[in-house]
């Protein structure tokens, strides 16, 4: 009986060996696939955040859509009797844009067209082609033509919240507004590459817009035909000033880093200075007029002058002299000059021209 018993126990010990071995074996099993579902894990996780990382500069892209600080990209094609503007911005989508070939010093709008900006910020716009001489380019968004309303809440009615470089002022009857505007120059010659980029300002002076006012000619040059003058100022952006050398004459406009251009008829005159004026009063912006006095009597500095027909009112004065073989500016040398025909001549002119200024502020009042 107990030989039994001994059997029956060896038979049970024998089962629970089986038993356990054949659970440690299951286990080890889950433990490998455990381990395989890991790893797939991790490498899921690995190849999602290259997904990720590979999609990140096309939400930057769409991200920058908006922003107040504009920009503008792209190129324009010949083709034929057609110029074709391919081009990308930042603009939201359905912004206006205006596109127009510019000729005649930039006096004559010779064609223009508009289009809508694309989900992506893209432009696409034809401009019919001059075909003869030089010409300017422009593309531009501003806010005294249509605009649809999403376009006006984001960037201001009047253009107000626009910023960057392609930013200009400008007047519109009596309001300032803000425009983006891009602008390609054409040389016939194909002196140019059509390219749509960013221009280089200078760095916006510290004494922008101080009364104590300064003008510095950069360059100044003829080739004959034409003078050609570039300079800088603490001006405020829109201020109106003119240049005179005889009777060749060019009025310009200060630009948003106070810098300005001037191009004239070319004419070799002995003994004769270039004069560049600004004269605070008539024809400029009401926030000039307020900065430098409706008569000029805010500004100071060795540049001003008394009108030499109302003593009550004050301009800034630049005299460049000029003998065909100097293109360098003295900071202000006075007229020593003597007193010639020619400069009664032009006394007379100038005494013409404020009488024609004074008329014209009587009839808008």
């Amino acid at each position: 009986m107990l030989k039994n018993y001994k059997w029956l126990g060896s038979l049970l010990i024998a089962f629970l060996f089986v038993l356990v071995t054949a659970c440690g074996t299951d286990t080890s099993g889950k433990e490998d696939d455990a381990g395989k579902d890991e790893e797939e894990s991790v490498t899921n996780e690995e190849e999602d955040a290259a997904e990720n990382e590979d999609s990140e500069p096309e939400s930057t892209e769409s991200a920058s859509l908006g922003d107040y600080v504009i920009d503008f990209s792209g190129r324009v094609i010949e083709e034929g009797q057609t110029f074709i503007i391919e081009g990308q911005s930042n603009l939201i989508p359905g912004s206006r844009l205006i596109g127009e070939v510019l000729v005649d010093e930039g006096e004559t709008v010779y064609s223009d067209s508009t289009e809508l900006v694309d989900e992506d910020g893209s432009f696409y716009i034809e401009l019919d082609h001059h075909q003869y001489g030089e010409a300017e380019i422009v593309v531009r968004m501003d806010f005294d033509s249509v605009q649809d309303d999403h376009v006006i809440r984001h960037y201001g009615d009047k253009g107000q919240n626009l910023d960057g470089p392609f930013i200009y002022r400008h007047k519109v009857f009596s309001d300032i507004y803000q425009k983006a505007e891009a602008k390609v120059f054409y040389d016939p010659q194909g002196n140019n590459d059509l390219v749509i980029k960013a221009p280089e300002w200078y760095d916006t002076p510290e004494d922008y817009g101080d009364p104590r006012v300064w003008i510095e000619v950069e360059d100044i040059h003829e080739d004959g035909e034409y003078f050609y003058i570039h300079g800088r100022s603490n001006l405020l952006e829109g201020s109106e000033i003119k240049v005179d050398y005889r009777y060749n004459r060019d009025t310009t406009q200060i630009l948003p880093d106070g810098s300005f251009d001037f191009k004239f008829d070319y004419e070799y005159l002995e003994d004769r200075d270039i004069v560049i004026t600004f004269e605070p009063y008539g024809f400029q912006w009401n926030e000039i007029e307020e900065a430098y006095g409706a008569n000029g009597q805010k500004l100071v500095g060795n540049l001003v002058q008394t009108h030499p027909h109302n003593s009550s009112r004050q301009l800034v004065e630049k005299r460049i002299p000029w003998d065909d073989k100097r293109s360098e500016s003295s900071s202000n040398e006075p007229n020593t000059m003597e007193g010639s025909d020619d400069d009664e001549l032009d006394e007379l002119d100038f005494e013409e021209d404020f009488d024609e200024a004074e008329d014209v502020e009587e009839d808008e009042e």
